[in-house]
């Protein structure tokens, strides 16, 4: 009379069987039926199944999960079984190392036999290269994802023909990180891959054009805030940047010029006023641009704005 089924609970529902009168009622999640254990008489027949991966509670649609997300970032999305990369056996006990060298050899057939395409190679090459640029220009997850996707769209285009996949996936991340308002300038895109930033420049105008890109203008209150703290500014010299800053915007100086150029000019100009040592070279070291820039919108700003120094 007795089930052996797996996947059994005692289920806290029904706590007494209605026949012998014990408590030792089985909730039987795979087939759907509540039992009691001591007589086998059958309580209900039609239940649902109370694990939570199954339970939605959107709109009637089925968010079962069925595996790992796609991945924009893996070649073939993810969705390709791999062969892992713990050389341990089923017990967990190490395994002995000619079966590690085997497993080895056939772990690289596997790879191997997955770029079977000349876009796969492109794909794993490309997003090789955007792992690299993560990791050294510290962003997270999302942004490297949607660089993955601006770069899929990219080749999708045709954009990569005729330019290097390093200059292009580098412009793909410059292009996710304006467009998720993460500030990294293209001199640190360009340390990162060592590509020189006016390559990265005309990959990342052909994107934003030939994909029609909605780039957000770059916050210069970040800016300001980012290189303030690589220089190690006093608060006061910090606010008083600002109070210039909002000055060059109502004057409706700042159209057309580079964000992080005006930002570090504008530190350099409080720097002054407040009498805090920082060069102009200091300031383009931790804004990631050329003393040159500093200067000339230093100049154009000074010319505007003139504060007493005294």
């Amino acid at each position: 009379m007795y089930r052996n089924i797996p996947n059994l609970s005692f289920s806290n529902a029904v706590s007494r069987c209605g026949r012998c009168g014990k408590e030792s009622i089985i909730h039987d999640m795979r087939l759907g039926e509540i039992f009691c254990k001591s007589c086998g008489f059958v309580i209900d027949e039609k239940i649902n199944d109370l694990n939570s991966d199954l339970i939605s509670f959107d709109d009637g649609k089925d968010n079962r999960r069925t595996g790992t997300p796609m991945l924009m970032s893996v070649h073939d999305f993810g969705l390709s079984t791999m062969i892992g990369m713990i050389n341990k056996d089923a017990k967990g006990k190490p395994i002995s190392a000619l079966t590690s060298a085997t497993i080895k050899r056939i772990r690289i057939q596997d790879q191997r036999s997955q770029l079977h395409r000349n876009m796969d190679i492109n794909y794993k090459t490309a997003f090789d290269i955007l792992q690299r640029i993560q990791d050294k220009i510290c962003v997270s997850d999302h942004v490297k994802e949607l660089a993955a996707y601006i770069y899929r769209k990219a080749v999708e285009q045709k954009i990569t023909q005729g330019r290097s996949i390093n200059a292009v996936v580098a412009a793909s991340m410059y292009a996710a990180c304006r467009n998720t308002q993460i500030l990294r300038t293209l001199r640190d895109i360009s340390k990162a891959t060592d590509i020189k930033p006016k390559k990265i420049s005309q990959s990342y105008r052909a994107i934003v054009k030939q994909l029609d890109l909605k780039i957000p203008v770059v916050n210069q209150v970040h800016c300001l805030s980012k290189i303030s703290n690589n220089l190690g500014v006093s608060e006061k010299t910090k606010y008083f940047a600002l109070e210039i800053l909002q000055k060059a915007k109502d004057m409706q100086i700042l159209a057309g010029r580079d964000p992080v150029g005006i930002s570090a000019a504008v530190l350099y100009y409080a720097c002054l006023i407040k009498k805090e040592s920082f060069t102009q070279a200091q300031v383009a070291e931790a804004s990631s641009v050329t003393v040159v820039t500093v200067r000339n919108r230093f100049q154009e700003i000074r010319k505007k704005i003139n504060i007493d120094q005294n």
